[in-house]
């Protein structure tokens, strides 16, 4: 059976406020006093409460992540290439995610199409030969 994820209701019901006020904290918490928002984040990392990011995607025009397509993963160039890019876009608030191809056109469109989708902030492709409609 699968584990339950805690909620922002599930936090305010602990801490005994709205779940707005919750959601409010955790996206700029100088907007509730000192003390709420001690409890707030106490009674969020007891029930290690992680943010469930889809509605930031659908509300907001950035998703803050990155999408990298690469031909392979198991090749040493390719993962230094991936070490590389996250050492600059962790530290500016960019999460990757990762597609490998495999040097199949067909596959790479379809990741790239899957990578879109998550509404990324970007896309990079370590490679040089792609299709014309990758290239859009």
């Amino acid at each position: 059976m699968k584990k339950k994820r805690p909620t922002l209701q599930d936090i305010a019901d602990r801490v005994g406020a709205t779940k707005m006020t919750v959601s409010r904290c955790l996206r700029d918490p100088e907007t509730v006093s000192e003390g709420l928002r001690e409890r707030i984040f106490g009674i969020a990392e007891q029930l290690g409460y992680i943010p469930n990011r889809a509605p930031d995607l659908l509300s907001r025009a950035t998703s803050h992540s990155i999408g990298v397509l690469v031909p392979y993963l198991t090749n040493q160039v390719f993962a230094d290439v991936i070490v590389g890019i996250e050492a600059h876009t962790e530290p500016a608030g960019y999460h990757l995610m990762l597609s490998h191809y495999g040097y199949s056109q067909e596959l790479e469109e379809r990741s790239l199409a899957s990578l879109l989708s998550y509404n990324v902030d970007g896309v990079i492709l370590s490679d040089h030969d792609h299709t014309p409609r990758s290239l859009r």
